[in-house]
Order: C-alpha cells, then sequence, then structure tokens
C-alpha cells in the first residue's frame, strides 16, 4: 500500500514536470545519432558486464554514448567505463524522483536519440526519459507511456542484448 502512494506521489510531481517542458523533437535514424542516451536498470554483475560491452559496441560504430544505470543491488562493482553513470537507492527521493543534483546534466543534454532499454517498469528511468530533452526517445511499448516517448517497440525480448539488437533492427529502418 506504502508503494503505491510512492509511486502515485511520483507520478503526479512528474505530470506536473511534463506541463512546464517544451522540446523540439524529430525522428533519427541509428546511422544518423551520434550522440546516444541510454537508460537501463541493472540487476546483477552479468548484466553490468553486458551494458560495458553495449557501450563498447555503439563506441565501434562511432557513437559518442552516455549510460544512465539504475543500479539494485548496492554490492555490485564499479563499471569499468567512465562514461557509465549509476543511480541507486540513495539517488532517488522516497517518491522513487531521482534527486535532481544526480540526474541535472544528463536530462537537459540534448542527446541525438535517447533509448530506454527499460523491459519493465523502472519509475526513476520513466522519470528521466520523460523529462529528457532528446530530440527522439525510444523504447519499449507500454500503453500508459505513448505521451513519452517519441518511438516504442513491442517486444517479447527481456534480455538486455536481445531488446537492444532488435531495437537497433528497428531503427535502421528509419531514414
Amino acid at each position: 500500500m506504502f508503494n503505491r502512494i510512492r509511486l502515485k506521489s511520483g507520478f503526479h510531481k512528474l505530470r506536473q514536470e511534463i506541463k512546464k517542458l517544451s522540446r523540439k523533437n524529430h525522428s533519427v535514424s541509428w546511422s544518423h545519432a551520434k550522440n546516444i542516451g541510454i537508460l537501463l536498470i541493472i540487476h546483477n554483475q552479468k548484466e553490468l558486464l553486458e551494458v560495458e560491452k553495449l557501450a563498447e559496441d555503439l563506441r565501434s560504430e562511432n557513437k559518442n554514448v552516455n549510460l544512465l544505470v539504475y543500479r539494485t543491488d548496492q554490492t555490485l562493482e564499479k563499471p569499468k567505463i567512465s562514461n557509465i553513470q549509476i543511480l541507486s537507492n540513495e539517488d532517488i527521493e522516497w517518491n522513487y524522483i531521482p534527486k535532481k543534483e544526480k540526474i541535472i546534466s544528463f536530462v537537459n543534454h540534448e542527446f541525438d536519440m535517447l533509448i530506454n532499454l527499460c523491459t519493465e517498469i523502472c519509475f526513476p528511468l520513466i522519470y528521466i526519459t520523460a523529462l529528457s530533452k532528446s530530440l527522439f526517445k525510444v523504447g519499449a511499448y507500454n500503453a500508459n507511456q505513448t505521451a513519452i516517448f517519441d518511438f516504442m517497440i513491442a517486444t517479447e525480448q527481456h534480455s538486455l542484448s536481445g531488446f537492444s539488437s532488435e531495437l537497433k533492427y528497428y531503427l535502421n529502418k528509419i531514414k
């Protein structure tokens, strides 16, 4: 019951913040996206290694990549890659809203493309996605989040590598 109240308060605050926003948006193809922001949640060390590999793969494609990762397990090692920012439970207010000082530069950065790789509901990352000034916001389909994203994919993939490769396939189709 308390978690529902926390979440309801978070969504109320998010709706207030969205009303204040104005951003320019347009579709961006994978080949034209040079500056990419990626949001995702990691639960274990294996997923952290997948994230680091994803960042390296994107860099090898000459993409400038910034990652913001919500870590559910506080015992995970720190990432070896410098462009991965970590959010943890200490960085989240009582109503699941990330503390401003931790996310302000990420939210204000105008990425060519912002990719939310969460296939599950993660309110702190939804909040960041909604407030981002990115040109093109991409993520997994959820009927309750259509106002937040510019492009959504209904997927059965729940692994990071599966969803990211499926997403890349469809983003390559955009001209």
